[in-house]
């Protein structure tokens, strides 16, 4: 095992695997923009015999990530909503979303500049947007959209309980925000506790690991021949690292428990409930940063 490994695989060295990941999405985004990748989540595999998602011919590559996007986004009628979706990436998600759930407009952001211009120019699509943001610091008004979506993308923040801050701000009374990402088995309960005191109330909380890495098992091979075509190989292990590979400590760590995946449906809750947390919260240590 190298020094790298050693470092990623620690279980107390979080903060590192955050590092590694922002890196990845940045350099993936501005090097490689040619690879016909549009969606980079871990995916989802139905546990249960429900009948199996429909989708056109071009999307069947990419099945399982859109089959996580759609178990988050179809967990509410989106239709007539305007949707926000804070760290779209290469934009696969959102556009699944506003062709497959029909909401009334969807708005995809995210830090890297090379990502949204590869969403501009890939997705002609009435309806759906992409802009340059900071998911710590949105550029929207207040009050503005029904439903914000954030997929696999908080564990690179820095500060997880400020966005979920600016989460509750954008959106407007009643809205619901659809979030799902992995932590560390013993930062679960740290995260529900931000959730709950940026302003939130939990309609719904799964654990979907084992979901997880049935895609992960299945999507191996598929994101290894990726990797092998079209990563340079002095970059092909940290490229393995970012798909989950299996033998990398996120497979491993998420196949043990060590890490979970969650999975919420939670709604804004009135100002005035959400106040009187943020006034107890103050009276309280501070939560740790996950």
């Amino acid at each position: 095992m190298n020094v790298i490994d050693k470092l990623i695989a620690r279980p107390n060295n979080f903060p590192f695997r955050r590092l590694i990941w922002k890196y990845w999405y940045n350099h993936l985004a501005s090097k490689y923009e040619n690879i016909n990748i549009r969606l980079m989540n871990y995916g989802y595999v139905e546990q249960t015999n429900a009948q199996e998602l429909k989708l056109d011919i071009c999307d069947e590559a990419e099945r399982y990530c859109i089959q996580l996007y759609h178990h988050v986004a179809n967990a509410i009628l989106l239709t007539e909503s305007e949707v926000l979706e804070v760290g779209c990436g290469r934009g696969g998600g959102a556009y699944y979303v506003k062709s497959y759930l029909n909401p009334r407009s969807l708005t995809g952001i995210d830090f890297s500049r090379s990502n949204i211009d590869f969403c501009r120019q890939k997705y002609q699509l009435p309806g759906l947007n992409f802009e340059l943001g900071d998911a710590e610091a949105l550029q929207f008004a207040d009050n503005t959209f029904d439903t914000v979506i954030n997929v696999e993308s908080s564990h690179c923040y820095q500060q997880t309980e400020r966005f979920f801050t600016e989460v509750y701000r954008v959106l407007r009374r009643d809205g619901k925000f659809l979030f799902t990402d992995f932590r560390p088995k013993e930062a679960v309960a740290a995260t529900r506790k931000q959730l709950q005191n940026a302003g939130f109330s939990i309609l719904k909380e799964e654990n979907i690991t084992a979901n997880v890495c049935a895609s992960m098992e299945l999507e191996h091979q598929r994101k290894i021949g990726i990797i092998d075509r079209q990563v340079p190989y002095i970059f092909r292990g940290l490229a393995g690292y970012f798909a989950a590979a299996k033998g990398t400590p996120m497979y491993e760590g998420l196949k043990t428990g060590e890490l979970e995946y969650l999975c919420y449906v939670l709604k804004k809750q009135p100002s005035s409930i959400s106040n009187n947390m943020r006034q107890h919260r103050s009276r309280l240590p501070e939560t740790a940063e996950v």
